[in-house]
């Protein structure tokens, strides 16, 4: 047992009590550390997921695929730029043009793009049943499930579109479409025995995310190997990527799950964000792999925390009560989520405990020194 010995002088240890209370106060101070470093910081509110979206729209965009304009040979980018919230008004004119007259020609049959068409009109306050004569919903009510374009990606498009207007069973036709590339155990196989990947995994889980059926023996095995697919440095296809991660992203947040949805973004953001840039990071193309976080922040903003209320000042009217106050609120904030990471005040109480601890190692080694 470890004894203290009480003087005029101060508190006395001797030798060995000495050494067994360093290694006491040590050890406490490295698992206070730990407690301090284990709080890790999960997602953000909505106006740190909104300020990335607006510098990765003026990137990517902006910066290029805005440049020449719309139309429906390059619908996917303008879906996603509707999706993202941001003004879209010059280009819906000569974007409409280009589908009406695909539409009247009878070479408006890719059901992903009606998909996309749809969308956009939806983004834009417009009715996609009657845009310069074209109904567009009833295209794709009536459209050949089998015309899927050049990828089976196009399916997650048109499921949104066919779901967001009460077509269920197309929606679930295009469901049945995705699930026909999908072997349980193994997954996706979109492209000809080239295997899954996590882009392809979250894509089909998305798009089934659209349908009316009971997935659940599909969807849990894809969730199983899209977690296979994860690495420290993101989520892989072939490499850890913005855009694997990005899409693992928008499939944990399509289905509402907030806590692996949170611990992705912060992966997203804190491998591939480029706040020089304003996009992400891509070994490949730049502006791709911002385009897919942009569609992906769509997804999770709506489960992204809110942001804080502004704290209003408390009047007071003597010291004492202006003390009392402060007190009161420091005790509150301990808990408090910080509005830019979500981390809580645990963090600062383990640090303030392991700096009092890390004092009275000090005290100990002075006063057997003295």
């Amino acid at each position: 047992m470890l004894r203290v010995r009480i003087s005029a002088g101060g508190i006395n240890f001797n030798n060995g009590e000495v050494m067994i209370m360093k290694k006491f106060l040590a050890a406490l101070l490295s698992v206070m550390i730990v407690m301090c470093a284990s709080v890790t910081a999960f997602g953000a509110t909505k106006s740190d997921v909104n300020k990335v979206v607006n510098t990765s729209v003026a990137y990517a965009f902006d910066g290029k695929y805005s440049q020449g304009g719309y139309t429906i040979a390059n619908a996917k980018n303008f879906y996603i730029l509707a999706k993202s919230g941001a003004d879209v008004s010059a280009y819906k004119e000569a974007f409409f043009a280009s589908a009406k007259d695909a539409a009247q020609a009878g070479t408006l049959t890719d059901v992903g793009t009606l998909g996309e068409i749809i969308t956009i009109a939806d983004k834009l306050g417009m009715n996609p049943e009657n845009i310069d004569g074209v109904n567009y919903v009833d295209m794709l009510k009536n459209a050949d499930p089998a015309n899927y374009g050049a990828s089976p990606y196009n399916y997650l498009f048109a499921a949104e579109a066919a779901s967001a207007h009460g077509l269920t069973d197309a929606a679930d036709a295009f469901c049945g479409k995705m699930i026909g590339f999908y072997t349980i155990g193994t997954g996706t196989d979109f492209w000809g025995g080239y295997g899954t990947s996590a882009d392809d995994l979250a894509t089909f889980l998305i798009t089934l995310k659209y349908g009316s059926g009971d997935y659940s023996q599909y969807t849990d095995d894809a969730f199983a190997l899209l977690e296979n697919t994860y690495s420290a440095d993101g989520y892989v296809n072939y490499t850890p990527s913005a855009d694997s991660t990005a899409l693992a992203l928008a499939a944990y947040s399509a289905y509402g799950n907030k806590t692996k949805a949170d611990s992705v973004y912060d992966l997203l953001i804190n491998k591939f964000y480029d706040s020089e840039t304003g996009g992400f990071k891509a070994d490949y193309d730049t502006y791709y792999a911002t385009a897919d976080a942009v569609f992906a922040l769509a997804y999770y903003l709506p489960i992204a925390d809110a942001d804080p209320a502004p704290q209003q000042p408390q009047e007071t009217t003597t010291k004492a009560e202006t003390t009392t106050t402060q007190a009161t609120q420091a005790k509150k904030d301990t808990g408090k989520k910080s509005p830019a990471t979500g981390s809580t005040g645990i963090a600062a109480a383990s640090l303030t405990a392991a700096g009092a601890a890390a004092f009275v190692i000090l005290f100990a080694r002075k006063k057997h020194e003295a």
